[in-house]
């Protein structure tokens, strides 16, 4: 697999390159990268357009110009503000992503969205635009807990459930072993590696088709109306979490015989099933409400019918089944 080196080589010889860094993976892997940086305590609070500002002003400071080449190297916080900021700067300047997380790894450095957060409604703002290359490594993956990395496993399982494919051995694969063991062995870094590629690919075919976001890249949207809305309503999960949850409604939606299959792969890899009863119908439908989805009182949600049937419905909000 061609490195880092060698990508930014082909795409930004001879230029400056300034990195936009998550602030603990620079005290974690600094040294591997030997750059000008701005670092970013990565955050859901941060991403804003406050912290897009900060990243301009230090851009100024380091007198960048339109042919400074930026390095995005962190999570999806990281390298959606990267995105967002090398797309009005000097009104666009070449980027690149290092994604470090699981979670930025298959969904959040893909596909060409650079969002931030306005007033805790996530990616209200953001643009279209694609990075010049991304390289994935799973090694960095090392450095988490299990309980960490596995929350953000169900992004991964969101594009399985899409193509139809390797949900039940991939479930199987990360239960049966910890962060540890996924690298004791050449042989689970490369099924490791292997999952990963294999969901990155489902979410750029999709992307492929459709760049803007105006067709069938929608039904990346699964699990995410109520994920997000989980998020708003809630501190105590993850994203990955949250999604997972999300993507358990839209197959009860669905009534798609494969919901146990599904159940069964996010409670074997200790994620949670079930909305808590402490968040009431009235807050998420509420949250779902501000959802950048909406038109004219109406969502477009993705329903799971069965393993790779994923549809986009045209429905009133309270037509989602919760």
């Amino acid at each position: 697999m061609e490195g880092w080196r060698e990508m930014l080589e082909r795409h930004a010889a001879g230029r400056r390159v300034i990195a936009v860094v998550d602030d603990v993976v620079d005290r974690l892997y600094g040294s591997e990268f030997p750059f000008e940086k701005i670092l970013l305590h990565a955050s859901e609070e941060n991403k804003t357009l406050d912290t897009v500002a900060k990243v301009m002003d230090e851009l100024l400071a380091l007198r960048a110009d339109r042919d400074t080449f930026l390095l995005g190297i962190g999570g999806g916080i990281t390298t959606d503000l990267t995105g967002f900021v090398a797309s009005v700067f000097k009104r666009g300047v070449d980027f690149a992503f290092i994604p470090t997380t699981l979670l930025a790894m298959v969904d959040a450095s893909i596909g060409g969205k650079n969002g931030v957060n306005v007033r805790h409604l996530k990616n209200m703002v953001g643009t279209f635009n694609l990075p010049c290359f991304i390289h994935t490594d799973c090694r960095f993956l090392r450095s988490f807990s299990t309980r960490e990395l596995y929350k953000s496993l169900p992004e991964m399982f969101k594009a399985f459930l899409i193509s139809g494919n390797h949900l039940a051995e991939s479930a199987s694969f990360f239960a049966g072993n910890d962060v540890d063991s996924l690298f004791a062995t050449e042989e689970n870094i490369r099924q490791l590696q292997f999952y990963i590629q294999e969901a990155v690919r489902v979410k750029e075919r999709i992307v492929a088709q459709d760049g803007k976001d105006r067709g069938i890249r929608k039904i990346l949207n699964l699990g995410h109306t109520v994920g997000h809305a989980i998020e708003c309503c809630t501190d105590e999960f993850s994203h990955g979490e949250a999604v997972g949850m999300g993507l358990v409604v839209a197959a009860q939606n669905g009534s798609c015989p494969d919901i146990q299959l599904l159940r069964d792969a996010l409670s074997s890899c200790g994620l949670p099933v079930e909305i808590p009863s402490y968040l009431s119908e009235t807050a998420l439908r509420e949250a779902m409400a501000q959802d950048k989805k909406i038109a004219n009182g109406k969502i477009d949600y993705v329903v799971l019918y069965a393993l790779g049937d994923v549809r986009l419905v045209r429905m009133p909000l309270d037509a989602i089944q919760l």
